[in-house]
């Protein structure tokens, strides 16, 4: 691996920072709330396609600077379509809605845990985004809100994907039509989020959870996100193949072995992604 695959690509909006093994990708617009700009939508495609291919990474960290974790898509963006006849809106989002569900499925592909540390609020594309994640931890500040209705946009960023699959289908769309704010403490009862932290134990809590799952066997990781990804649009017979050649190509890793050695010498075992 060159250097130059091991250096986070150079953003604008957003940062990424590694430390050890472990990467924060922080959205950086808090003067805007962290709304999705063209340009931060751009750079998403970017930050994560690195992330999913190049990044020396075991877990990832998704956050947002100030106040705000993503609220959601820049709607200045849309008000100089509505303004302005010499804009053709549809057609504008259409590219950015192209570039951003890019995006997603690029942070979908990432091998490895990605920990959404929600540190305020998460609105429209941002709820999206976190929902997106592998987990989510909250801070006591946080609150979700589906908010499209409010403008009357349809859905995006995976809305109606992600959501169903973590509250099921007719909460889901219960959650879209009755478009609530719902805090940290709502969004746990909905199962949302699986922990709620004070603030200033977020980026602690984000960290040590981080570091706990980038422990784990790399090829078990990656092959329990795609499975668990898969798993509702296969049949059992389709799913049981990935399954059957899934743990086969396990035992051709170090990792493994040096599991099964541990696990009969009653000694816990260190995986190094070999």
């Amino acid at each position: 691996m060159t250097s130059q695959t091991l250096s986070p690509p150079e953003l604008n909006t957003m940062r990424i920072e590694i430390d050890g093994e472990i990467g924060t990708l922080t959205l950086d617009r808090p003067d805007a709330f962290n709304a999705m700009s063209p340009e931060m939508i751009g750079e998403m495609t970017v930050a994560f396609a690195w992330l999913a291919d190049r990044a020396p990474l075991r877990a990832l960290i998704v956050t947002g600077a100030g106040k705000a974790f993503c609220a959601g898509g820049d709607v200045t963006w849309f008000r100089k379509g509505v303004e302005s006849d010499e804009i053709d809106l549809p057609s504008e989002v259409r590219r950015g809605a192209e570039a951003l569900h890019q995006a997603i499925v690029d942070l979908r592909r990432i091998p490895y845990p990605v920990i959404a540390a929600i540190n305020g609020p998460a609105a429209g594309a941002g709820f999206s985004l976190a929902l997106a994640c592998d987990t989510r931890i909250a801070s006591e500040t946080a609150f979700f809100a589906p908010a499209y209705g409010r403008i009357g946009a349809s859905p995006d960023g995976g809305m109606t994907y992600f959501l169903p699959r973590v509250v099921g289908p007719s909460r889901a769309l219960e959650i879209l039509l009755e478009d609530p704010n719902m805090n940290a403490q709502d969004a746990l009862a909905e199962r949302l989020v699986t922990e709620v932290v004070p603030a200033g134990e977020l980026p602690a809590v984000a960290r040590a959870k981080a570091e706990k799952l980038g422990a784990m066997a790399p090829h078990y990781v990656r092959m329990a996100k795609l499975l668990c990804g898969v798993s509702i649009e296969n049949s059992l017979t389709e799913h049981l193949q990935l399954e059957r050649h899934g743990i086969a190509d396990s035992m051709a890793t170090e990792d493994l072995r040096g599991g099964v050695e541990a696990f009969f010498a009653g000694e816990k075992t260190e995986f190094r992604g070999r």
